[in-house]
């Protein structure tokens, strides 16, 4: 069998939905020939943990987790640990935390790069990998595999999960950074990209954007989207009774992150709108992390609003199985039009209406090709309204199968072939 090296930042321990499109490569990718040799970090700076995705990781799979200097992986318990920092790193970390690792460029997570190189070396060489396939963001994770690559002589494929240059220029801040520092994004995005030999983007409005920005020919660009594993999703042909509830309340949840790009408040100006009766008849969960100055209670008369934490993945999925619909955000804010978030794809599989709240672009095209629920763009709050008052007076029944260009086992086919195609390079 034939081994890549895969470089992902975020992987098991680490949660969240990001991890899902490395998890499910190195799940799959062996039913095509291609087995990965993984590197990540030994404790990632990540905001959540899931213990849960270590079932989906394939026996016998080499994981090269290498040493960080990060003050968020510091924090976390590497001090002290065989390989870990040094008492005179953690406190210059500590000291660059306080002083604040916003000046880190591209990303704070750069730290890692100086002490993960040698073991990727290492590991690219003792593997006798044929390919380095590098996922971001961190977008400075690119930087490392660049280096890989060009030390052992190997073709390199670029995986964009979010649009870096055009979007997320400072790590998750919208357009963060100022003109100056976009422009050195952009540069170095640039060289990264011209010495990729295949680069991969989640959507194809973001693959022809890379094209027009960095030139090259039409075959180095290759949309592989997210999607769902269908493993995920047996408990629905086991447990009949997951169809949409019953009863007189309309149920609403929303998974992930709450912030500046994912934004509730286009739901909150739509309930507003309601009578006070009607939203006594409303209930929306919110599941999973909130940043500061997030709204997530508005406190309207009527409304019950009910915060979850974090779950783990599988029981994150039975509880958005619950929901009569599911609630998918985009800020209007240029850029986002290009991305669709991975949990569009979960709506898909869990057979469950999408009220997505976004601008007119990838997610919403997918959202009226699967006929998969109602998509209103931001600042249409009565809009909003008009789908609740309608989805209150006959809530959305189930959805049909999820499309299979979608499933995570079909995709690993197309990973393979770009594989293939980079080492024909």
């Amino acid at each position: 069998m034939r081994r890549f090296l895969l470089i992902s930042y975020v992987f098991p321990p680490a949660g969240g939905a990001g991890v899902q499109r490395a998890l499910k490569l190195v799940k799959y990718i062996g039913r095509h020939g291609w087995q990965p040799v993984v590197v990540t970090p030994r404790t990632a700076s990540a905001p959540v943990r899931d213990s849960s995705y270590a079932r989906d990781l394939p026996p016998g799979l080499t994981v090269c987790r290498l040493p960080s200097l990060e003050p968020g992986a510091l924090s976390q318990g590497q001090e002290g640990k065989p390989g870990g920092a040094s008492t005179a790193a953690a406190s210059a970390m500590q000291w660059l935390k306080r002083r604040g690792v916003e000046a880190l460029f591209p990303d704070r997570h750069v730290l890692w790069l100086a002490t993960a190189l040698p073991g990727a070396l290492s590991a690219a060489r003792r593997h006798k990998v044929e390919a380095v396939l590098v996922t971001g963001p961190p977008f400075s994770s690119f930087i490392l595999g660049r280096a890989v690559a060009a030390s052992a002589g190997l073709p390199l494929i670029l995986d964009f999960r979010d649009d870096w240059s055009g979007f997320f220029t400072k790590g998750f801040k919208a357009h963060g950074g100022g003109p100056h520092w976009k422009r050195a994004v952009l540069g170095l995005e640039s060289r990264l990209v011209r010495a990729a030999s295949r680069v991969v983007a989640t959507t194809p409005a973001l693959r022809d954007r890379l094209r027009f920005l960095h030139g090259g020919p039409a075959a180095k660009y290759v949309w592989i989207p997210n999607g769902y594993d269908p493993d995920d999703y047996r408990f629905l042909d086991q447990a009949p009774s997951h169809g949409p509830p019953q009863g007189e309340v309309l149920r609403l949840l929303y998974a992930g992150t709450v912030f500046e790009s994912h934004p509730l408040q286009d739901l909150w100006d739509g309930a507003a709108l309601l009578t006070p009766a009607e939203r006594e008849r409303l209930l929306v969960e919110i599941m999973g992390r909130a940043v500061p100055g997030s709204v997530v209670d508005p406190g309207l008369a009527g409304l019950q609003v009910r915060a979850l934490p974090y779950m783990p993945h599988g029981q994150a999925l039975r509880r958005m199985a619950g929901a009569h619909a599911l609630v998918m955000t985009l800020a209007g804010i240029p850029g986002l039009e290009r991305m669709v978030p991975a949990k569009l794809f979960e709506h898909l599989a869990l057979r469950r209406h999408t009220l997505a709240i976004a601008p007119p672009g990838a997610a919403t095209a997918i959202v009226e090709a699967c006929s998969a629920g109602r998509w209103l763009p931001p600042g249409d709050a009565q809009g909003v309204a008009q789908v609740l008052r309608q989805w209150l007076a006959s809530p959305p029944g189930e959805l049909g199968p999820p499309p299979p260009l979608f499933n995570r086992a079909n995709l690993a086919g197309r990973w393979a072939a770009v594989l293939e195609e980079a080492l024909a390079c």
